[in-house]
């Protein structure tokens, strides 16, 4: 038999009694063990047992009648190796200590704790108990997942909903006569390629794993062909291809990388606590649209209407979605899909104005970056998956972000009571800030909005170029080189006297064999210049008969002057595109060196790269700064740590468009963009004290009904089936929320204490 019929087999007879096992290893669990005399004792086998303390040989383990080897172990507090007949076991005790080191830090290997084993025990490290190890973990997670399907049945947790619908209480638990938030919920998604896994890795494999978190494949494939071709403007196109070019999670991986990939990485969707709500693998490809698609098809169907979602790259996905089959139902369940905050500051000013957290109605201080949190966390497990197999593939992933989402949960009332106090402080300070700026200027808070409406239109109307400037431009290009070929061919026949030539006389008469050869070559620059010349000039009538232009323009008539104007501005606009795109870059580059959990080897090339893109921006600095004074009205020249210092990349939209009547706007002052944008972070603070005080009720209520509804569950479970097993489970669990919920009671009060507390104070039980 091959390597994988020997898996099926041994997945089959665990499948076949894995009832038992959940049933013998609750009693072992819950009961105290205890040897009855009267107990038909059937057979008697012996294993070697791996433990913390000790490595034990040649336990004797007595098996009862039609009771598996495994339950006769579980018993004793032990997990065979194998389903049928084990011989070596692995302590309960020393499986629950690696799982929740593996929960804490997913690069600990079972190599890894095999070897802190052998050590322990002065054994010589082999390569059979790492897999005997792994066999006997796999099967102990079985019987927790199998517990714990138990439990959320007793308790009305329904696995296909529960992460986007129960999970979090302060997005989910909804209260009578709660202030209606608009948004209903926030959410984030995003893609990473650091979840890899190789073609062919453990292909012997077979099991698949049942995980609560990753939408199955089918329902992602759903919509692979999904995307119908966009009818949108083409200014809206490119300016979301711009956006979108920022960001290399967003564009396809290479061909050369797909290959050796079963699995690239995976696409993610998080509430704004932080806890994950779904996740689907991206197969063989980059981050499709068809990743996107499902995970948000998932979100409208359990969560419904008034959804928002931050994605890096928004104004492209709204419009997929919009095109897509699900573009319907979005529309109708009003979904919004915005930028993240700190993503946001890398798009055209103009969709910045569109979907920037910081100008949108009812998103608060949220910035809606949650899954960059979430993979710098996760991207630990990187070095454990990418030759793993399928099966652990998804274990891995599933058993971090079950810990991930516990440790959320954990600190959800943290998270309240700073997101309370940051937001009460922004407004203590931004407040008296404006108030003084807007008696200073005569100002109002409509001003502040006008500006930002005004400044949005007018990057709307520049963003398309007129029809009649780009063929005016296109134009005069034609004619300049029509010119050029003119001036050309007209040097060539040029003379500077008169002469008599007599009728016999040809051009190579009387002249010597390099002569002739020189008479020759200018003939044949005569005849070049004069096609050029005539090709030139049948283009330049083509152009004038496709565009109705009757009269030649010269070079002193005013619409040839104007578009040769038009035209150097296109210039500029296109240097500074190409200086913002390389300071969007270092912006980026910078970023991600000081991020924590970043390699030695990933710095360093960052530091290169960084230092590289410093020369490029001081070049294209000079190409701006050389065009800057030749503007009309002049653009002001810059200094290589001014343009290094930008803190918002709007500001290069003020130097692309500037015309004279513009840079008298309000809006295009430095210190009124500067108030401006503290006048919406107040707005938003205020927002953000709205939706916290709907999210602390919620969660006050939460922690009061999970443990009144657990102790009903025990009770009634004591009523109808005293002898269950679930019950010390149950009871177990309780006590666990519970210290947890106690956590959440005191950061709840802290909340209640402080001095601007606005929202409802309920009581609490303990």
């Amino acid at each position: 038999r091959t390597r994988t019929h020997r898996r099926q087999h041994a997945n089959a007879a665990w499948k076949e009694q894995m009832p038992i096992l959940v049933n013998s290893y609750l009693a072992w669990r819950h009961r105290a063990p205890t040897i009855d005399d009267n107990t038909i004792v059937s057979n008697i086998f012996h294993v070697d047992a791996v433990g913390i303390s000790g490595f034990a040989r040649a336990i004797t383990i007595q098996q009862r009648p039609n009771e598996p080897a495994n339950a006769a172990l579980l018993r004793m507090g032990l997990l065979g190796c194998s389903p049928l007949q084990p011989t070596i076991a692995i302590r309960i005790e020393c499986l629950e200590l690696y799982h929740q080191i593996r929960r804490r830090q997913s690069s600990f290997s079972i190599q890894a704790i095999t070897k802190v084993l052998c050590t322990l025990h002065n054994i010589t490290y082999f390569r059979q108990l790492r897999d005997q190890f792994s066999d006997a973990f796999d099967i102990y997670l079985q019987i927790l997942q199998e517990i714990r399907g138990r439990v959320d049945r007793i308790l009305g947790r329904d696995p296909n909903t529960w992460q986007i619908n129960g999970a979090c209480p302060s997005c989910t638990f909804k209260q009578p006569n709660e202030s209606i938030l608009s948004p209903a919920r926030l959410h984030a998604m995003d893609g990473n390629f650091s979840a890899k896994r190789l073609d062919g890795s453990g292909s012997a494999d077979p099991r698949l794993f049942q995980s609560r978190y990753f939408i199955s494949e089918a329902e992602v494939d759903r919509f692979k062909d999904d995307v119908q071709r966009r009818t949108t403007s083409t200014v809206d196109s490119t300016i979301s291809s711009a956006c979108t070019e920022n960001w290399t999670a967003a564009k396809a991986v290479d061909d050369d990388k797909i290959t050796v990939f079963d699995q690239t990485g995976i696409f993610l969707l998080a509430c704004r606590h932080g806890l994950v709500e779904c996740v689907a693998e991206m197969k063989r490809s980059g981050e499709l649209a068809k990743y996107g698609l499902a995970t948000v098809n998932r979100l409208l169907d359990v969560c419904g209407a008034d959804q928002a979602i931050g994605h890096d790259i928004a104004c492209s996905s709204r419009k997929t979605i919009a095109t897509s089959s699900i573009g319907a139902k979005a529309a109708e369940l009003n979904l919004q899909v915005v930028v993240n905050a700190f993503h946001g500051f890398s798009h055209d000013r103009r969709c910045q104005l569109q979907n920037h957290p910081l100008y949108l109605n009812g998103l608060g201080l949220e910035d809606l970056e949650t899954c960059e949190r979430i993979f710098a966390s996760s991207n630990s497990a990187a070095v454990l998956i990418r030759h793993a197999s399928y099966f652990h593939w998804m274990q891995f992933l599933d058993l971090h972000f079950d810990q991930w989402d516990m440790d959320r949960y954990f600190d959800l009332g943290t998270f309240l009571y700073n997101n309370y106090v940051q937001a009460l402080q922004i407004i203590e300070t931004n407040t008296p800030v404006l108030e003084e700026f807007k008696q200073l200027h005569n100002l109002t808070d409509a001003d502040f909005i006008s500006w930002r409406n005004e400044e949005r239109d007018y990057l709307s109307e520049v963003a398309t170029e007129p029809t009649s400037d780009a063929i005016a431009v296109a134009y005069v290009e034609q004619l300049e080189k029509l010119q050029y070929a003119e001036a050309t061919y007209g040097h060539l026949t040029s003379v500077p006297f008169l002469t008599y030539t007599p009728a016999n006389f040809t051009r190579t008469s009387g002249l010597n064999a390099t002569a002739r050869n020189d008479s020759r070559a200018f003939e044949s620059e005569h005849a070049s210049a004069l096609r050029k010349y005539e090709l030139q000039l049948n283009v330049v009538e083509d152009f004038e008969r496709r565009h109705s232009i009757t009269e030649r323009w010269l070079p002193h008539d005013p619409k040839y002057m104007q578009a040769v104007r038009y035209s150097q501005e296109r210039q500029f606009i296109r240097s500074v595109e190409e200086l913002e795109g390389l300071v969007v870059r270092r912006l980026f580059e910078l970023s991600k060196a000081n991020l924590a959990g970043t390699g030695y080897k990933m710095r360093k090339y960052i530091s290169k790269a960084i230092t590289r893109r410093s020369a490029a921006i001081r070049m294209a600095l000079e190409k701006y700064n050389r065009l800057a004074p030749l503007q009309n009205p002049p653009r002001p020249v810059l200094d290589y740590s001014e343009i290094v210092g930008y803190a918002s990349l709007g500001e290069f939209s003020v130097l692309k468009h500037s015309r004279h009547d513009i840079l008298t706007k309000p809006w295009t002052v430095s210190a009124n963009r500067e108030m401006a944008a503290k006048y919406f972070k107040l707005v938003r603070s205020h927002e953000e004290i709205v939706r916290l005080n709907v999210e602390i009720k919620c969660l006050q209520s939460w922690v009061e009904h999970e443990d009144r509804t657990m102790l009903e569950a025990i009770d009634s479970l004591l009523a109808d089936d005293p002898d269950s097993s679930l019950i010390a489970e149950l009871k177990t669990l309780y006590a666990k929320r519970h210290r947890i919920n106690n956590n959440h009671r005191k950061r709840l009060q802290q909340i209640y204490a402080l001095d601007r507390y606005t929202g409802e104070r309920l009581s609490t039980d303990h």
